[in-house]
């Protein structure tokens, strides 16, 4: 059974609970459908990890790169598929990274700074921001500091989870930059 007709039974069962209008109960199984697809992108690369001996690696980078994500936005691929292969890219890439390439923890400070500018200036990159207020852009800003203070703070405090957090972070913040000239804030990432 596919991701579209899970949601539109689910969809429907919760309409007789609760009657929503047509209108409503499309955005409700949008949401739904984008729930399972990413909550299925996660299992899968979660399975994965675990099957390579690196579970535990695995669940830090997806808590990192996707609470920060949450908040803050990014480029989008156009197509499901594109967001997988780009989710497993993001993954491979931290996992990689974490293991060839340290990160000593002068360069911590560093990267905190300029990812902070990244997020004042950028966050949130969405294709709908025209539809949030000032207040919650505000909002988004504020949890996006937030979650990258928590992720230096526990960088500095576990240092094994260094790399595993501060590549995510990373890639997640290169990600809200504008990539050429004439790119909205939020626009999809080439044909992905």
């Amino acid at each position: 059974m596919s991701i579209t007709k899970i949601s539109f039974v689910l969809c429907n069962w919760m309409s007789r609970i609760n009657h929503k209008s047509q209108e409503e109960n499309t955005i409700i199984q949008y949401g739904i459908e984008l729930l399972l697809d990413n909550l299925l992108k996660y299992i899968m690369i979660q399975l994965i990890g675990i099957l390579i001996g690196k579970g535990f690696e695995t669940f830090v980078v997806l808590v990192a790169f996707c609470s920060l994500r949450l908040q803050a936005g990014g480029i989008h691929a156009k197509t499901g598929i594109g967001c997988g292969i780009s989710m497993v890219m993001i993954w491979g890439t931290s996992l990689l990274a974490g293991e060839y390439v340290p990160i000593g923890m002068v360069y911590i400070p560093y990267i905190y700074i300029c990812s902070l500018i990244v997020i004042l200036f950028c966050v949130p990159r969405t294709i709908n921001i025209e539809y949030f207020s000032q207040q919650e852009i505000i909002k988004k800003k504020l949890y996006s500091f937030v979650i990258l203070t928590v992720f230096v703070v526990v960088a500095f405090l576990f240092p094994f989870l260094k790399e595993l957090l501060v590549y995510p972070v990373i890639i997640e913040v290169v990600l809200l930059l504008p990539i050429k000239q004439g790119l909205n804030r939020g626009d999809n990432w080439g044909n992905l």
